[in-house]
């Protein structure tokens, strides 16, 4: 059956964009809710996990610790200590701090603040998923390598030092959980689940779409995943977007096109309105428009040539948009399109790997890659070249050769 339009005529568009504008100020309401009710007294005591800690220092070359912090109501805060505490990533804490200061934007955001008391919740015991992670961590020897496969595997936090080695070679969005990792678990989870689901169906239930069927055993299992990294925002909206997108596709609605896209983007932030400050959320965003473009006008390609030259497609594509907030370059991040199409294939064998507990199998490799010595420079797109580079973007759409000149003119952040 055909694909048929998301929308039949412009009357449905803006009633439909409409609504979901209403209702993302509802949920934007209901924010400003909770965060009235954070302010109401100067003081504010909560549960809180830490997401990141690391040390910095000041002027005067005195260190002192950086936390980022979730509390158990959803909002996320950092604050610092200039004295040694025994707390680190993924501990619980009790924390009282300030609130007189914080804004609203500033609490969409993640807002910063002293605290008046903190202190580190008692331990009772390893939890199951506490195993599983020490389980994959002492599959590798050095801490570094410990630490990729915990942010690989369960969203774990990095320090300062591995980040650096890993944005050195621009393989960040490969470490990071999202909607990149979501597809190939997808992928993975349909490739075990069909031959079991055809056996039972050839048998039972001929009847059954086995498309249907399986895309919700899939996002069942995704959900658990989703549960045991404690609701990684990046899978989150990979997970939310996911749905959507199935739902669509059930009902024969076409699913790559930009149209869609809008409105998934504008549904998402009706759920999660903080997203409208996460320039994570952006970058994932973009990098699916620029798919979505280059399938628009090259998917007649051959498969193979399609999936080679989408990475390189996407990577020139984010480069003016990528430099915009972050300005270092290496020459290793020319290679992330290879290890992007390599990390295909070294997922799943490292998820393999790791139930069969040899997960230190590229060990070697990895340390080899990431202790490359390489120069460092500074490429900044300056606002006067990414507006007009995104409008040519849009303008790609309805374009061919748009398209093509707007990557073509990446390269001119090199120049600039």
């Amino acid at each position: 059956m055909e694909s048929v339009p998301l929308f039949t005529n412009k009357k449905e568009i803006f009633v439909t964009f409409m609504v979901l504008l209403i209702l993302f100020c509802f949920s934007l309401g209901f924010e400003y809710i909770k965060y009235k009710d954070l302010v109401r007294k100067p003081f504010y005591t909560t549960q809180a996990k830490v997401l990141n800690h690391y040390q910095k220092s000041s002027k005067k070359s005195k260190p002192y610790d950086v936390f980022k912090l979730r509390s158990e109501e959803g909002f996320t805060f950092y604050t610092i200590s200039w004295k040694h505490r025994n707390i680190s990533t993924g501990d619980s804490v009790t924390i009282k701090f300030r609130t007189k200061h914080i804004k609203f934007v500033e609490y969409m955001k993640s807002f910063f603040t002293r605290y008046i008391f903190l202190s580190k919740a008692t331990k009772q015991h390893d939890s199951y998923l506490d195993r599983i992670k020490s389980y994959v961590r002492n599959q590798h020897k050095t801490f570094e390598t410990k630490e990729i496969f915990s942010a690989l595997f369960f969203s774990s936090a990095i320090s300062k030092k591995s980040r650096e080695k890993i944005q050195k070679l621009g393989i960040s969005h490969l470490i990071a959980i999202s909607g990149f990792h979501l597809g190939l678990l997808s992928l993975i989870l349909f490739f075990l689940f069909t031959p079991v689901y055809r056996l039972f169906q050839d048998r039972y239930f001929p009847y059954r779409n086995i498309k249907a069927d399986l895309s919700v055993i899939v996002f069942f299992f995704l959900f658990l995943y989703m549960y045991v990294i404690d609701f990684s925002p990046s899978f989150l909206r990979s997970f939310v977007m996911a749905v959507f997108g199935f739902f669509l596709f059930s009902r024969h609605i076409k699913i790559v096109s930009f149209l869609t896209l809008l409105l998934s983007i504008c549904f998402i932030l009706v759920l999660f309105p903080k997203l409208i400050f996460s320039i994570s959320f952006w970058f994932s965003v973009s990098g699916v428009f620029y798919i979505f473009l280059f399938l628009k006008h090259f998917s007649n390609f051959n498969k193979i040539l399609i999936f080679i030259l989408l990475n390189f497609w996407v990577y020139l594509a984010m480069l003016p948009i990528v430099h915009f907030v972050f300005p270092v370059f290496t020459p290793l991040q020319l290679a992330s399109p290879l290890l992007s199409m390599l990390f295909t294939v070294f997922y799943p064998v490292e998820l393999f790997a790791h139930l069969m507990n040899f997960g230190g199998l590229f060990d070697s490799g990895i340390e080899y890659l990431l202790n490359l010595k390489t120069n460092f420079y500074e490429i900044m797109t300056p606002i006067w070249f990414l507006i007009p580079y995104l409008l040519l973007s849009l303008l790609g759409i309805f374009y061919r050769w748009l398209a093509v000149l707007s990557i073509s003119l990446s390269f001119g952040i090199f120049l600039i």
